[in-house]
Protein backbone atom coordinates (compact mmCIF):
# COMPACT_ATOMS: atom_id res chain seq x y z
CA UNK A 1 0.00 0.00 0.00
CA UNK A 2 2.92 2.40 0.71
CA UNK A 3 4.08 1.39 -2.88
CA UNK A 4 1.16 2.26 -4.49
CA UNK A 5 1.12 6.10 -2.63
CA UNK A 6 4.81 6.72 -3.46
CA UNK A 7 3.96 5.78 -6.98
CA UNK A 8 0.82 8.13 -7.25
CA UNK A 9 2.69 11.16 -5.27
CA UNK A 10 5.76 10.77 -8.36
CA UNK A 11 3.14 10.78 -11.11
CA UNK A 12 1.37 14.26 -9.46
CA UNK A 13 4.98 15.86 -8.75
CA UNK A 14 6.18 14.81 -12.98
CA UNK A 15 4.07 17.86 -14.57
CA UNK A 16 6.26 20.00 -11.80
CA UNK A 17 9.22 18.40 -12.26
CA UNK A 18 9.46 19.13 -16.25
CA UNK A 19 7.96 22.77 -15.78
CA UNK A 20 10.89 22.96 -13.36
CA UNK A 21 13.68 22.80 -16.05
CA UNK A 22 12.05 25.65 -17.79
CA UNK A 23 14.22 28.78 -17.15
CA UNK A 24 16.95 27.33 -14.71
CA UNK A 25 20.47 28.17 -15.94
CA UNK A 26 22.02 24.90 -17.68
CA UNK A 27 25.24 26.66 -17.95
CA UNK A 28 28.42 26.35 -15.53
CA UNK A 29 30.46 29.69 -14.43
CA UNK A 30 28.80 31.97 -17.07
CA UNK A 31 29.91 34.96 -15.24
CA UNK A 32 33.13 33.76 -14.93
CA UNK A 33 33.72 33.95 -11.17
CA UNK A 34 35.01 30.55 -10.72
CA UNK A 35 38.60 29.89 -10.82
CA UNK A 36 41.44 26.88 -9.70
CA UNK A 37 42.40 28.18 -6.51
CA UNK A 38 45.92 29.08 -6.08
CA UNK A 39 48.46 27.25 -3.97
CA UNK A 40 48.42 28.91 -0.31
CA UNK A 41 52.20 30.26 0.65
CA UNK A 42 53.26 28.49 3.86
CA UNK A 43 51.88 30.52 7.04
CA UNK A 44 55.18 31.84 9.23
CA UNK A 45 53.58 32.37 12.48
CA UNK A 46 56.89 34.31 13.80
CA UNK A 47 56.00 37.11 11.41
CA UNK A 48 53.78 39.22 13.40
CA UNK A 49 54.41 42.52 10.41
CA UNK A 50 51.35 41.81 8.41
CA UNK A 51 50.00 44.90 8.24
CA UNK A 52 47.32 45.76 5.62
CA UNK A 53 49.96 47.53 3.08
CA UNK A 54 51.89 44.27 3.18
CA UNK A 55 48.31 42.34 2.64
CA UNK A 56 46.92 44.14 -0.18
CA UNK A 57 50.61 43.59 -1.93
CA UNK A 58 49.99 40.43 -1.35
CA UNK A 59 47.10 40.26 -2.39
CA UNK A 60 47.99 42.08 -6.07
CA UNK A 61 50.60 39.31 -6.11
CA UNK A 62 48.23 36.54 -6.26
CA UNK A 63 45.69 38.14 -8.60
CA UNK A 64 46.86 36.41 -11.97
CA UNK A 65 44.75 37.98 -14.75
CA UNK A 66 45.59 35.16 -17.01
CA UNK A 67 44.15 32.78 -14.97
CA UNK A 68 41.33 30.76 -16.96
CA UNK A 69 37.94 30.12 -15.43
CA UNK A 70 36.45 26.49 -14.59
CA UNK A 71 34.38 25.22 -17.18
CA UNK A 72 35.45 26.99 -19.86
CA UNK A 73 38.20 25.93 -22.91
CA UNK A 74 39.89 28.90 -24.01
CA UNK A 75 42.20 28.46 -27.05
CA UNK A 76 45.57 29.23 -26.25
CA UNK A 77 45.78 31.18 -29.92
CA UNK A 78 43.24 33.69 -28.37
CA UNK A 79 44.16 36.92 -26.67
CA UNK A 80 42.87 36.50 -23.23
CA UNK A 81 42.59 37.90 -19.62
CA UNK A 82 40.46 38.17 -16.58
CA UNK A 83 39.29 41.81 -15.60
CA UNK A 84 37.82 43.50 -12.72
CA UNK A 85 35.23 45.37 -15.11
CA UNK A 86 32.24 42.74 -14.79
CA UNK A 87 28.84 43.37 -15.51
CA UNK A 88 28.16 41.34 -12.77
CA UNK A 89 30.08 40.12 -9.89
CA UNK A 90 34.18 40.42 -9.79
CA UNK A 91 35.39 39.33 -13.15
CA UNK A 92 34.56 39.37 -16.99
CA UNK A 93 36.47 37.71 -19.70
CA UNK A 94 38.73 39.86 -22.14
CA UNK A 95 39.35 38.61 -25.35
CA UNK A 96 41.49 39.83 -28.70
CA UNK A 97 39.75 39.70 -32.19
CA UNK A 98 42.55 37.73 -33.93
CA UNK A 99 40.06 34.86 -35.33
CA UNK A 100 39.69 32.11 -32.33
CA UNK A 101 37.00 30.79 -30.35
CA UNK A 102 36.55 29.39 -26.19
CA UNK A 103 34.32 27.23 -25.55
CA UNK A 104 31.86 25.70 -22.00
CA UNK A 105 33.22 22.28 -20.67
CA UNK A 106 32.75 20.18 -17.73
CA UNK A 107 35.45 19.10 -15.40
CA UNK A 108 36.82 16.50 -17.80
CA UNK A 109 36.81 18.62 -20.84
CA UNK A 110 34.15 17.63 -22.15
CA UNK A 111 32.54 19.99 -24.62
CA UNK A 112 28.97 18.32 -24.57
CA UNK A 113 28.76 19.19 -21.08
CA UNK A 114 25.17 20.43 -21.29
CA UNK A 115 21.95 18.22 -20.96
CA UNK A 116 19.02 19.34 -22.58
CA UNK A 117 15.85 17.98 -23.89
CA UNK A 118 15.23 17.29 -27.98
CA UNK A 119 12.80 19.83 -29.66
CA UNK A 120 12.57 22.45 -26.30
CA UNK A 121 13.07 25.80 -27.31
CA UNK A 122 16.47 27.60 -25.83
CA UNK A 123 17.67 30.72 -24.87
CA UNK A 124 21.07 31.56 -25.65
CA UNK A 125 22.20 35.33 -24.07
CA UNK A 126 25.40 37.14 -22.66
CA UNK A 127 26.98 40.45 -22.02
CA UNK A 128 29.56 42.00 -24.07
CA UNK A 129 31.25 45.27 -24.97
CA UNK A 130 34.27 46.53 -26.30
CA UNK A 131 36.19 48.25 -29.11
CA UNK A 132 35.93 46.66 -31.95
CA UNK A 133 35.15 47.70 -35.94
CA UNK A 134 33.32 45.23 -36.85
CA UNK A 135 30.52 42.49 -35.62
CA UNK A 136 32.71 39.77 -35.31
CA UNK A 137 31.25 37.23 -32.74
CA UNK A 138 30.17 34.24 -33.51
CA UNK A 139 27.55 32.09 -31.39
CA UNK A 140 28.05 28.62 -31.72
CA UNK A 141 26.11 25.42 -30.52
CA UNK A 142 26.67 22.10 -31.25
CA UNK A 143 24.39 19.42 -30.60
CA UNK A 144 24.83 15.99 -29.69
CA UNK A 145 23.18 12.10 -29.09
CA UNK A 146 25.44 11.04 -26.02
CA UNK A 147 29.12 12.07 -27.55
CA UNK A 148 27.89 12.19 -31.39
CA UNK A 149 27.89 15.48 -32.97
CA UNK A 150 24.22 16.32 -34.20
CA UNK A 151 24.25 19.12 -36.03
CA UNK A 152 26.64 22.17 -35.61
CA UNK A 153 24.86 25.71 -35.66
CA UNK A 154 27.00 28.19 -36.34
CA UNK A 155 25.22 31.95 -35.53
CA UNK A 156 26.70 34.01 -38.06
CA UNK A 157 23.10 35.55 -39.16
CA UNK A 158 23.21 36.26 -34.99
CA UNK A 159 26.39 38.66 -35.15
CA UNK A 160 25.96 41.82 -32.60
CA UNK A 161 25.50 44.73 -34.30
CA UNK A 162 28.22 46.94 -32.41
CA UNK A 163 30.45 47.83 -29.63
CA UNK A 164 30.18 50.60 -27.27
CA UNK A 165 31.74 51.06 -23.94
CA UNK A 166 28.86 50.28 -22.44
CA UNK A 167 27.78 46.55 -21.47
CA UNK A 168 24.87 45.35 -23.62
CA UNK A 169 22.95 41.73 -23.84
CA UNK A 170 22.58 39.50 -26.85
CA UNK A 171 19.97 37.27 -26.72
CA UNK A 172 19.24 34.16 -29.40
CA UNK A 173 15.93 31.77 -29.47
CA UNK A 174 17.07 28.40 -30.60
CA UNK A 175 15.08 25.02 -30.88
CA UNK A 176 16.88 21.27 -29.99
CA UNK A 177 16.69 19.05 -33.21
CA UNK A 178 15.08 16.10 -32.96
CA UNK A 179 17.02 13.35 -31.47
CA UNK A 180 19.16 15.32 -29.18
CA UNK A 181 20.39 15.01 -25.63
CA UNK A 182 23.14 16.86 -25.03
CA UNK A 183 25.04 20.47 -26.19
CA UNK A 184 27.91 22.59 -26.16
CA UNK A 185 28.15 26.21 -26.33
CA UNK A 186 31.28 28.46 -27.64
CA UNK A 187 31.79 31.69 -29.33
CA UNK A 188 34.29 32.03 -32.30
CA UNK A 189 35.51 35.46 -32.44
CA UNK A 190 36.13 36.49 -36.31
CA UNK A 191 39.81 38.60 -36.99
CA UNK A 192 39.20 42.04 -36.97
CA UNK A 193 41.83 44.43 -37.83
CA UNK A 194 41.32 46.16 -34.66
CA UNK A 195 43.25 43.49 -33.18
CA UNK A 196 46.54 45.46 -34.03
CA UNK A 197 45.47 48.60 -32.90
CA UNK A 198 43.95 47.81 -29.19
CA UNK A 199 40.66 46.30 -30.06
CA UNK A 200 38.94 43.85 -27.76
CA UNK A 201 35.97 42.29 -26.14
CA UNK A 202 34.40 42.16 -22.94
CA UNK A 203 32.03 38.88 -22.02
CA UNK A 204 30.17 38.35 -18.89
CA UNK A 205 27.20 36.24 -17.74
CA UNK A 206 26.63 33.79 -20.28
CA UNK A 207 23.15 31.86 -20.22
CA UNK A 208 21.82 29.23 -21.48
CA UNK A 209 18.33 27.82 -20.62
CA UNK A 210 15.24 26.17 -21.66
CA UNK A 211 12.42 28.52 -21.76
CA UNK A 212 9.53 25.97 -23.34
CA UNK A 213 9.34 22.30 -23.62
CA UNK A 214 8.87 20.63 -26.67
CA UNK A 215 5.72 20.69 -28.99
CA UNK A 216 4.81 17.58 -28.85
CA UNK A 217 3.15 15.95 -32.38
CA UNK A 218 -0.81 15.62 -31.63
CA UNK A 219 -2.61 12.26 -31.86
CA UNK A 220 -5.96 13.29 -31.60
CA UNK A 221 -7.88 13.25 -34.99
CA UNK A 222 -8.14 16.11 -36.81
CA UNK A 223 -11.75 16.44 -38.23
CA UNK A 224 -12.17 15.53 -41.79
CA UNK A 225 -15.06 16.53 -44.96
CA UNK A 226 -15.32 19.69 -43.46
CA UNK A 227 -18.06 21.31 -45.47
CA UNK A 228 -19.68 24.67 -45.66
CA UNK A 229 -22.77 25.91 -46.67
CA UNK A 230 -22.41 30.22 -47.49
CA UNK A 231 -25.15 32.59 -47.13
CA UNK A 232 -24.72 36.38 -46.88
CA UNK A 233 -24.28 36.64 -43.22
CA UNK A 234 -23.64 33.24 -42.23
CA UNK A 235 -21.92 29.91 -43.05
CA UNK A 236 -23.24 26.65 -41.88
CA UNK A 237 -20.28 24.43 -41.43
CA UNK A 238 -20.36 20.80 -41.07
CA UNK A 239 -17.87 17.71 -40.78
CA UNK A 240 -17.22 14.18 -40.15
CA UNK A 241 -17.11 12.73 -36.32
CA UNK A 242 -13.84 11.26 -35.08
CA UNK A 243 -13.95 7.41 -33.74
CA UNK A 244 -12.42 9.54 -30.61
CA UNK A 245 -15.41 9.90 -27.53
CA UNK A 246 -15.61 12.21 -25.41
CA UNK A 247 -14.58 15.16 -28.04
CA UNK A 248 -15.44 18.79 -28.12
CA UNK A 249 -14.92 20.51 -31.73
CA UNK A 250 -12.99 23.86 -31.98
CA UNK A 251 -14.07 25.89 -34.86
CA UNK A 252 -11.86 29.05 -36.06
CA UNK A 253 -13.25 31.55 -38.51
CA UNK A 254 -9.95 33.88 -39.92
CA UNK A 255 -7.33 32.31 -37.36
CA UNK A 256 -9.30 33.25 -34.41
CA UNK A 257 -11.88 31.13 -32.34
CA UNK A 258 -15.66 31.19 -32.53
CA UNK A 259 -17.26 28.42 -30.77
CA UNK A 260 -17.09 25.37 -29.61
CA UNK A 261 -19.17 22.56 -29.80
CA UNK A 262 -20.12 19.26 -28.86
CA UNK A 263 -21.70 18.37 -32.37
CA UNK A 264 -20.71 17.80 -36.08
CA UNK A 265 -21.83 21.42 -37.50
CA UNK A 266 -22.22 24.87 -36.44
CA UNK A 267 -23.30 28.14 -37.91
CA UNK A 268 -20.77 30.99 -37.89
CA UNK A 269 -23.23 34.35 -37.78
CA UNK A 270 -22.66 37.96 -37.83
CA UNK A 271 -20.72 37.82 -41.01
CA UNK A 272 -19.99 40.82 -43.56
CA UNK A 273 -21.89 40.27 -47.34
CA UNK A 274 -19.37 39.47 -50.25
CA UNK A 275 -16.79 39.00 -47.85
CA UNK A 276 -14.05 36.00 -48.04
CA UNK A 277 -13.16 33.70 -44.80
CA UNK A 278 -11.18 31.22 -44.00
CA UNK A 279 -12.11 28.30 -41.62
CA UNK A 280 -10.84 25.30 -39.50
CA UNK A 281 -12.03 22.69 -37.40
CA UNK A 282 -10.13 21.40 -34.40
CA UNK A 283 -10.80 18.64 -32.34
CA UNK A 284 -10.04 18.89 -28.09
CA UNK A 285 -10.48 16.51 -25.51
CA UNK A 286 -9.16 17.39 -22.38
CA UNK A 287 -5.80 18.94 -22.88
CA UNK A 288 -5.02 17.63 -26.23
CA UNK A 289 -5.83 19.28 -29.38
CA UNK A 290 -5.48 17.90 -32.77
CA UNK A 291 -3.92 19.68 -35.86
CA UNK A 292 -6.59 21.56 -37.20
CA UNK A 293 -8.65 19.94 -40.61
CA UNK A 294 -7.77 21.14 -43.76
CA UNK A 295 -8.67 25.23 -44.11
CA UNK A 296 -12.21 26.10 -46.18
CA UNK A 297 -12.02 29.36 -47.83
CA UNK A 298 -15.35 30.76 -48.91
CA UNK A 299 -16.95 33.92 -49.95
CA UNK A 300 -20.08 35.11 -48.41
CA UNK A 301 -22.98 35.60 -50.69
CA UNK A 302 -23.33 39.54 -52.12
CA UNK A 303 -26.96 41.32 -51.44
CA UNK A 304 -29.02 40.85 -54.00
CA UNK A 305 -29.86 44.42 -54.00
CA UNK A 306 -27.85 47.57 -53.04
CA UNK A 307 -28.63 48.84 -49.30
CA UNK A 308 -29.80 51.97 -50.39
CA UNK A 309 -32.39 50.39 -53.10
CA UNK A 310 -36.01 51.77 -51.95
CA UNK A 311 -37.55 48.37 -53.37
CA UNK A 312 -34.76 46.30 -50.72
CA UNK A 313 -36.83 43.74 -48.51
CA UNK A 314 -35.26 41.95 -46.11
CA UNK A 315 -36.66 37.99 -45.84
CA UNK A 316 -35.68 35.32 -44.15
CA UNK A 317 -34.16 32.00 -45.78
CA UNK A 318 -34.54 29.74 -43.23
CA UNK A 319 -38.47 30.19 -44.58
CA UNK A 320 -39.12 27.87 -47.70
CA UNK A 321 -40.81 28.97 -50.62
CA UNK A 322 -44.22 27.00 -49.55
CA UNK A 323 -44.23 28.99 -46.38
CA UNK A 324 -43.38 25.74 -44.45
CA UNK A 325 -40.49 25.90 -41.29
CA UNK A 326 -39.47 24.28 -38.26
CA UNK A 327 -40.76 25.05 -34.91
CA UNK A 328 -37.46 25.93 -34.13
CA UNK A 329 -36.81 29.11 -36.84
CA UNK A 330 -33.13 30.32 -37.23
CA UNK A 331 -33.44 33.80 -37.78
CA UNK A 332 -31.14 34.22 -40.80
CA UNK A 333 -31.88 36.76 -43.33
CA UNK A 334 -30.71 38.17 -46.71
CA UNK A 335 -30.92 41.82 -47.84
CA UNK A 336 -30.91 43.07 -44.30
CA UNK A 337 -28.42 45.79 -44.74
CA UNK A 338 -28.20 46.69 -41.23
CA UNK A 339 -27.34 43.41 -38.72
CA UNK A 340 -28.01 45.62 -35.64
CA UNK A 341 -31.62 46.97 -37.12
CA UNK A 342 -34.47 46.57 -34.41
CA UNK A 343 -36.52 43.55 -35.01
CA UNK A 344 -39.50 43.09 -33.33
CA UNK A 345 -41.61 39.53 -33.39
CA UNK A 346 -45.37 38.49 -32.73
CA UNK A 347 -47.15 34.86 -33.63
CA UNK A 348 -50.44 34.99 -33.46
CA UNK A 349 -50.32 38.73 -32.69
CA UNK A 350 -48.81 38.22 -29.74
CA UNK A 351 -44.97 39.61 -29.02
CA UNK A 352 -42.38 36.84 -28.61
CA UNK A 353 -38.80 37.74 -27.34
CA UNK A 354 -36.02 35.72 -29.37
CA UNK A 355 -33.51 33.51 -27.42
CA UNK A 356 -30.39 34.55 -29.84
CA UNK A 357 -30.85 33.84 -33.32
CA UNK A 358 -33.84 31.61 -32.41
CA UNK A 359 -37.47 31.78 -32.19
CA UNK A 360 -39.87 28.38 -31.05
CA UNK A 361 -42.86 28.42 -31.94
CA UNK A 362 -45.80 27.28 -29.68
CA UNK A 363 -47.00 24.23 -31.43
CA UNK A 364 -46.60 22.50 -34.84
CA UNK A 365 -49.81 23.33 -37.44
CA UNK A 366 -50.42 27.18 -38.88
CA UNK A 367 -49.41 29.98 -37.22
CA UNK A 368 -48.93 33.67 -38.31
CA UNK A 369 -45.98 35.42 -37.70
CA UNK A 370 -45.86 39.44 -38.07
CA UNK A 371 -41.97 40.83 -38.23
CA UNK A 372 -41.12 44.78 -37.71
CA UNK A 373 -38.04 45.92 -38.94
CA UNK A 374 -36.29 49.41 -38.67
CA UNK A 375 -32.95 49.77 -40.18
CA UNK A 376 -33.10 53.57 -39.90
CA UNK A 377 -35.50 56.14 -38.85
CA UNK A 378 -36.51 56.78 -42.83
CA UNK A 379 -36.59 52.57 -43.68
CA UNK A 380 -38.69 50.53 -41.74
CA UNK A 381 -40.79 47.14 -43.00
CA UNK A 382 -43.88 45.24 -41.63
CA UNK A 383 -43.49 41.38 -43.21
CA UNK A 384 -45.99 38.92 -42.54
CA UNK A 385 -45.97 35.54 -42.91
CA UNK A 386 -48.50 32.76 -43.12
CA UNK A 387 -46.52 29.29 -42.21
CA UNK A 388 -46.92 25.74 -41.56
CA UNK A 389 -45.14 24.64 -38.77
CA UNK A 390 -43.59 20.74 -39.38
Amino acid sequence: MTHKFYFIIVLLLLPLIGRAQLNKELLRNGGFEEYAQPVAPPVNNDDDEGDEEEEEEEEAETFNPYQKPLFWYISDQLGYSRVKDAHSGEFAIKVYPNGHSFYSRDKDFNINCINIKAEGEYKLSYWYKGKAKNPNIVAIVDWYKGNKIVRKDRLSSEKVARFTSEWQQKTITLTAPAGVDKAGIGFEIEYDASANDGGYILFDDISFMQTKEAQKEPTLAAPTAVKAQVQQREVTLSWAAVAETGVTYEIRCNDKVVARTEGTSYVVEKLTPNTSYRFTVTTIKGEETSKPSQVVSERTIQMSENADYEGRIPYLYTIREDGACPQTLRLYYNDLANPDALITYKIDGVSVTPEGSVLTFPSKGRHILQIEIEEAPERKWEIEYKLNVD
